[in-house]
């Protein structure tokens, strides 16, 4: 579904993603961890262009990504628009939530597919109350997103990236703004779509999502995939450095024990 090759971006000439190779599958749910200010959001960025690789090859969906920039290292309007198949196939779901706070929740899922890919209003409208269904949030599709908790605020944004209908969804840490009472319930949604097929990037610092969800682990560090492989060999077979990272996450000691999604996932 997304192949990448000799991936490099830099920020006014200092490195943050150097070489990076990277194959994901169809249905494959890859799970990105790694210290702060590795180059983790910064991969998710470039693969969707938000952040224009430096250099590198992106593939999606058998489909290159052609990208080109202008003097200031942006994209091209050329570019911008050759590349706006990419913005429906590819959704991401961001640490803040960047819901519209001058629309209503409803108003929130419709815009995408409504102005993006022409789908009649009345039709899209259908979809999202489904959408809001799905997420537990169909009771607050007329309220804007102020009045809403941080978790509510989250599950309104993975059923805007739904709505797009796209083939690959990156959530770039959706969980890390929360109040910890709150991240279950955002946990307990992409558990679900995991257990449905859907493609998914997940950069997290949730260990047990990562060990008990995820069909691949990878550990970056300095900008390079250090070290990749199945929940079980990352976990149980880490090398020092890798070793020492879990260490510092809280709630570390918990990753031997009775972990939170292993009955649901056991029970797909």
């Amino acid at each position: 579904m997304i192949r990448i090759r000799g991936l490099n971006k830099a920020f006014k000439g200092s490195p943050v993603l150097s070489d990076v190779h990277l194959d994901i599958r169809e249905g494959e749910v890859v799970s990105i961890i790694g210290p702060s200010g590795a180059g983790k959001s910064t991969l998710l960025r470039c693969i969707n262009l938000l952040e224009v690789p430096t250099s590198g090859e992106i593939t999606v969906d058998g489909q290159p990504v052609q990208y080109k920039t202008n003097a200031k290292g942006k994209l091209s309007l050329l570019s911008q628009f050759k590349v706006s198949w990419l913005r429906t196939s590819v959704s991401m779901v961001f640490q803040q939530f960047h819901l519209w706070p001058n629309k209503t929740v409803l108003q929130n899922i419709i815009e995408g597919p409504v102005l993006v890919k022409k789908i009649p209003r009345e039709e899209a409208v259908a979809k999202a109350e489904i959408l809001l269904e799905k997420v537990g949030m169909l009771g607050k599709k007329l309220e804007y997103p102020a009045n809403l908790s941080g978790g509510q605020q989250q599950r309104v944004a993975i059923a805007r990236a739904l709505a797009m209908e796209p083939k690959v969804i990156l959530f770039d840490e959706p969980t890390s703004a929360l109040d910890p009472e709150l991240v279950h319930e955002v946990l307990e949604i992409m558990v679900k779509l995991a257990q449905e097929g859907m493609t998914m990037v997940v950069v997290t610092h949730e260990m047990n999502f990562a060990r008990n969800v995820s069909d691949r682990v990878l550990f970056i560090e300095n900008g390079r995939i250090v070290k990749e492989g199945t929940p079980h060999e990352m976990f149980n077979h880490s090398n020092a450095r890798m070793g020492s990272f879990l260490k510092s996450i809280h709630g570390h000691t918990d990753l031997k024990g009775d972990l939170p999604y292993e009955s649901r996932i056991q029970s797909v």
